[in-house]
């Protein structure tokens, strides 16, 4: 008797489609098969079928009232379509011209497609109903690390059931022997401290309310999505991949109308809508005769306004932005307005302002930090980790670590024991790591402060950063152009005029 796959087997199908990083890619591409076989009729391939389909769900990813339907109803009703459609709209986006090299952290329609696809999983999820299936998910998500004596011997979840006497809807029941410290949920509350403790007991066992099983398994869908992308692209061949990036056109079109109209935003992560002026005005500066005007020095709005008057734009989207610009006052208003862009100094000399505009960092592209493992997309961060693997930190490498953490957008408000107990967690991959000794340096580097203000993070330049550097000529991003620092460091770094700046 044969053993049922994803293939032939909804259960098993619903299960590997949950849960893609419990499974081996034999079991994935299984799913993707079973996804394929729907395009099959009668024996005979139906491509153009798989191709129509595959462009109504990539374009579909870009509606956002489509994104947001599909976890109340799915956009696509089976598992093995969804995930074959999702992954392959995906692949195709990474082939579009415009993303080549490009990290797939900065793309803003993978992340548009992810979410219909985790939106669209949710609703089949809940659809399939199957209740050993949420337990095994549950097992994923609130099991504890196994100790001395290996995993957990039972079931983590024993039953998902109603607790009248805990509040309306559901809770998944887990024995205290089986409880991690995931299991303790607490309601937000506006303070941003910990709210009311929402996780209840009751002989010997935990009651979690589904709500927060819904909202881990979320966070899990997502990263699993990159898992099933990674496999279907490294399984399909090159003729497969030519005919897909051939062959499909509306996902393509559409990502090449946004960058035609210069809505960059729907493509790029954290889009800067100054960017879009300071693009311009460089390109007129470049376009100016007998360098009336050249990048990098300092003039008048009424100079930069005779370049960008001069300036024939060959886009659509920028003869917009030129015909927004009426007088050399409204291009010094708008650029006021964009004051704390990267590529922008403005100095007041007597009463009048004066502009500089920097040569372009179009070869810097942004990366999306959600956790402090995210810097290691930095080449530089990659080449400290890999010496960190053989060797404890110098100074200037554990300072760097903090210091750049200490800068990201969610630890601006987080206090100190928070920082550091996510430096540690990072640290302790390495065998050198010593729970006290990395406590009392971390510490001792945040106590450290330059005239009152937090030091700034390293840069390119810094010669301790020159250790790991790959070559600016040969790298895509730079630490302080890449990385999403809050306005108060570029205001702090305005304010040592970069020259005086110790770093």
């Amino acid at each position: 008797m044969s053993m049922s796959t994803p293939a032939d087997d909804e259960s098993d199908a619903y299960r590997v489609a949950a849960l893609p990083l419990e499974s081996s890619k034999t079991r994935i591409n299984q799913l993707f098969t079973r996804g394929y076989d729907r395009y099959i009729v009668d024996g005979n391939d139906r491509p153009e079928d798989l191709l129509d389909d595959l462009e109504r769900f990539g374009t579909a990813a870009f509606n956002k009232k489509r994104r947001t339907d599909a976890a109340a109803e799915p956009f696509v009703d089976e598992p093995g379509i969804l995930a074959v459609l999702a992954t392959l709209s995906g692949i195709c986006v990474k082939g579009h011209p415009k993303f080549e090299d490009v990290p797939p952290r900065t793309i803003q329609v993978l992340y548009d497609i992810r979410e219909l696809y985790v939106n669209n999983l949710s609703s089949l999820l809940r659809e399939f109903g199957e209740a050993s299936l949420q337990q095994d998910i549950a097992e994923v998500l609130y099991s504890k690390d196994p100790g001395e004596d290996g995993p957990h011997p039972g079931r983590v979840c024993t039953a998902i059931t109603e607790m009248p006497e805990f509040g309306e809807g559901l809770y998944l029941e887990i024995p205290m022997a089986a409880a991690s410290r995931k299991c303790l949920v607490r309601a937000e509350s506006e303070s941003g401290e910990s709210g009311e403790l929402l996780t209840q007991v009751k002989n010997n066992r935990l009651y979690v309310p589904v709500s927060d099983f819904d909202t881990k398994y979320r966070e899990y869908a997502k990263r699993a999505f990159k898992k099933l992308l990674w496999v279907h692209e490294n399984n399909l061949s090159e003729d497969q991949l030519t005919w897909l990036t051939t062959n499909e056109t509306a996902i393509t079109e559409r990502i090449d109308r946004f960058i035609e109209t210069g809505h960059n935003e729907r493509i790029w992560r954290n889009w800067d809508p100054g960017e879009r002026t300071i693009r311009v005005l460089r390109d007129a500066i470049r376009d100016a005769p007998d360098e009336t005007v050249v990048l990098g020095e300092f003039y008048s709005a009424n100079a930069l306004y005779d370049a960008m008057d001069a300036y024939e734009p060959d886009a659509e989207w920028k003869r917009t932005v030129c015909s927004r610009i009426s007088s050399p006052r409204s291009l010094g208003n708008i650029l006021g307005s964009h004051r704390e862009h990267r590529s922008l100094t403005i100095r007041k000399e007597g009463n009048t302002n004066h502009y500089r505009i920097q040569q372009s960092t179009g070869s810097v592209q942004p990366i999306t930090v959600d956790a402090i493992e995210d810097l290691f997309e930095l080449p530089c961060m990659a080449n400290m980790a890999e010496r960190l693997a053989e060797q404890k930190p110098v100074r200037k490498d554990l300072y760097n670590f903090a210091r750049m953490v200490m800068w990201l957008p969610q630890y601006q408000e987080s206090d100190l024991d928070t920082i550091v107990e996510d430096l540690k967690d990072v640290f302790s991959r390495w065998s050198w790591y010593d729970e006290q000794v990395t406590d009392y340096q971390l510490r001792y580097e945040f106590s450290n402060t330059i005239g009152g203000n937090t030091p700034l993070p390293m840069n390119c330049g810094n010669d301790d950063m020159q250790r790991y550097c790959i070559g600016e000529d040969q790298c895509p991003h730079s630490i302080w152009g890449s990385l999403p620092f809050p306005d108060e460091m570029y205001a702090q770094l305005d304010e040592s005029d970069l020259t005086g700046s110790e770093f």
